[in-house]
């Protein structure tokens, strides 16, 4: 019989006094509590208790017993209780991963109304735009933009990230406006080599066509906060997700181009260790952020949130491009 089960019922006759009261709470008889007991002693090879025919009495060995027996099973408790603490009271340390600029512009501003809601929950926000293998950082969770190319993981949809072609208004009024992505052969175009196919863009038509461009330009950047920079700057084009200009969108900072032209949205993914159940705080955690993120339109939204269609803009005369 399992030591443990041992341990607590005499334990329990030793509390109580009674092994009649022991067999009560576990619903069997007085005989079955004795043999545990007996069981217990032959395990430990050393006499526990001695009995009479009304009462009982520990011998010196087995007030030894009782109180190491005492020790184990608070110190059982205490980590169940602590177990149940992090699973079930939304607490504890929570390890996050996430892109740069997508961590900076869309995590940071949200953790105070977070922590209004989870105070006990303390966030380790770990940034980078490369590759993160969760098992060897040892993350609990992480925010992906793309498609998902380990399989191992457990992953969650958390929303769509769309993307558009952005120009500064001093760019487009020194090198003019491509209406076609085959224009942008043309054009100082600003290369984010956190992508895999890095100068490959892509578009669908009206009609689901695709076209793709291989662009060139002058600058590329790992970083997709300096391609933003310089996009703002007017140093060229960008083709991003809009989550990363939404204020300079609003701010006239930058404008949305080529709006006849889809680039593909890309999804929004929230990923798990493998084999690993999201505890309590893991899915709080996410579900405020997969809310927040609902309700944000650089994020919820598309492009036509933002956009003035071509149709609706004044015609340009045609200049050469910056780089004919």
């Amino acid at each position: 019989m399992d030591r443990l089960r041992l341990m607590e019922t005499f334990v329990r006759v030793v509390e109580t006094g009674n092994f009649s009261a022991v067999a009560r709470e576990g619903r069997t008889t007085q005989s079955a509590i004795s043999k545990q007991v007996q069981a217990l002693e032959a395990q430990v090879g050393a006499r526990l208790l001695v009995r009479s025919t009304r009462s009982h009495a520990l011998t010196e060995a087995g007030h030894l017993y009782y109180e190491r027996c005492r020790q184990v099973l608070d110190t059982l408790e205490e980590a169940r209780i602590e177990v149940h603490q992090v699973e079930h009271e939304i607490s504890g340390s929570l390890r996050v991963a996430a892109p740069v600029a997508f961590g900076r512009l869309h995590i940071v501003p949200r953790l105070q109304t977070f922590y209004d809601r989870h105070p006990k929950i303390k966030v380790d926000l770990q940034l980078e735009d490369g590759f993160v293998d969760l098992v060897a950082a040892g993350i609990d969770v992480a925010f992906r933009v793309g498609e998902l190319k380990d399989s191992r993981l457990i992953a969650r949809r958390i929303g769509t990230a769309h993307r558009a072609t952005l120009a500064s208004p001093d760019y487009l009024a020194r090198y003019g406006e491509p209406r076609h992505p085959d224009e942008l052969l043309e054009h100082n175009c600003l290369v984010y080599t956190g992508l895999a196919n890095i100068n490959e863009w892509v578009y669908l038509d009206d009609k689901d066509q695709q076209h793709t461009v291989r662009v060139n330009g002058n600058f590329q950047s790992n970083s997709s906060e300096a391609i933003r920079q310089a996009a703002c700057e007017g140093l060229g084009i960008s083709y991003s997700t809009i989550w990363i200009y939404g204020n300079d969108i609003r701010a006239g900072r930058v404008k949305p181009i080529l709006t006849r032209f889809r680039p593909p949205p890309l999804p929004l993914n929230v990923v798990f260790q493998p084999a690993r159940r999201p505890s309590l705080k893991i899915n709080s955690f996410v579900d405020f952020f997969s809310d927040a993120f609902d309700r944000d339109p650089d994020i919820a939204q598309m492009l036509s949130d933002y956009e003035t269609t071509e149709s609706d803009r004044p015609e340009q005369p045609a200049r050469r491009g910056r780089f004919q």
